[in-house]
């Protein structure tokens, strides 16, 4: 909701906040009632604070590419948002599984990274089935941050750098899923885009952003444009269409997750643009007016070099821990 993201409480805003009580108390008791049993490998989540896209997937993506290239074997979990699955849960991603049975952003990962993916909404039990039938180093929760069924070992809080933390009220009077204190309890703060005030550290994600080749083969020339997408913060997709040169002239925005409709991809005056998450669900043969735009962070070496000791400690603490114990 717009009012969220006002600096000041807006009159919505205030006639919600006697709601935000009941938000904090659900809240304060799943933090009461949090895991303190660890997993036999290491679990770092990647979350948020606030409601709307922070950057989790591109951020995802960098963290499991960071692995591979040191020999850290990884998968992923996921509660596969928006799914409608065929089959019981958890279960892990297949070439066959298509985006509509076990979420976007999952099929996403699972197609770009080549790692396993495992899909529960009780991430806790897609852990375990992880650990059941994968040899791993680490696991990475996409999301899961308020998952406190969940043992976590590191935690990475992302924040969108315009929004920040919004008028800085709980749901449903403002965006935050948990106070703004739970800042101080994350191993990283990571900020995409644009640099906030925050009173701690945080690193400042530095936003790549490219069109490649249509299904076709044809580059997208820059001119007028028509972007299309069903994402969490449609400003900061239009945002990075912009940033690349393009005159958007038209946008059309769907509900998080939502299929985009084929009318509007069948209208062929402007080339469309649209997300990873969105062609994730479509035969783009069939549309060669449609371009997708693709999305990487990069940081400096210094937060390179600090995630990666962070990882091989707790990597090395569990194989001492369990090898210890046999």
């Amino acid at each position: 909701m717009k009012f969220w993201f006002n600096p000041t409480l807006s009159w919505q805003a205030l006639l919600l906040l006697p709601l935000t009580a009941l938000v904090l108390l659900i809240s304060q008791g799943k933090r009461l009632r949090r895991s303190t049993r660890p997993y036999t490998r290491p679990v770092l989540v990647v979350g948020n604070l606030t409601v709307g896209g922070t950057g989790k997937t591109p951020m995802i993506i960098w963290l499991a590419e960071l692995c591979q290239r040191h020999g850290i074997r990884v998968a992923v979990v996921s509660r596969g948002y928006g799914a409608k699955p065929d089959r019981a849960f958890p279960f892990q991603i297949t070439e066959q599984i298509s985006a509509k049975h076990c979420g976007d952003e999952p099929k996403m990962l699972a197609q770009r990274l080549n790692i396993p993916v495992v899909v529960d909404p009780q991430r806790h039990r897609a852990v375990n089935f992880v650990l059941a039938h994968h040899s791993v180093d680490l696991i990475i929760s996409d999301d899961g941050l308020q998952h406190y069924a969940m043992h976590r070992d590191l935690e990475i809080l992302m924040l969108d750098g315009l929004r920040g933390l919004g008028n800085g009220c709980l749901l449903p009077a403002g965006p935050l899923r948990e106070t703004a204190g739970r800042l101080k309890s994350v191993d990283f703060i990571v900020v995409k885009q644009h640099p906030l005030a925050l009173p701690m550290p945080y690193e400042l994600a530095r936003l790549t952003a490219a069109i490649p080749l249509n299904s076709q083969g044809k580059a997208l020339v820059q001119g007028p444009v028509k972007i299309c997408s069903g994402i969490g913060n449609f400003n900061s997709f239009q945002r990075s269409v912009v940033d690349l040169g393009y005159e958007v002239i038209e946008t059309l925005s769907f509900a998080d997750h939502q299929l985009i409709s084929p009318e509007a991809l069948a209208d062929n005056q402007w080339p469309i643009i649209i997300t990873e998450k969105d062609a994730i669900k479509l035969d783009l043969t069939r549309y060669p007016h449609i371009y997708v735009l693709t999305i990487a962070f990069d940081f400096d070496t210094e937060f390179e070099r600090r995630v990666l000791a962070s990882l091989r400690e707790q990597i090395h603490a569990k194989s001492h821990h369990h090898t210890g114990t046999l």
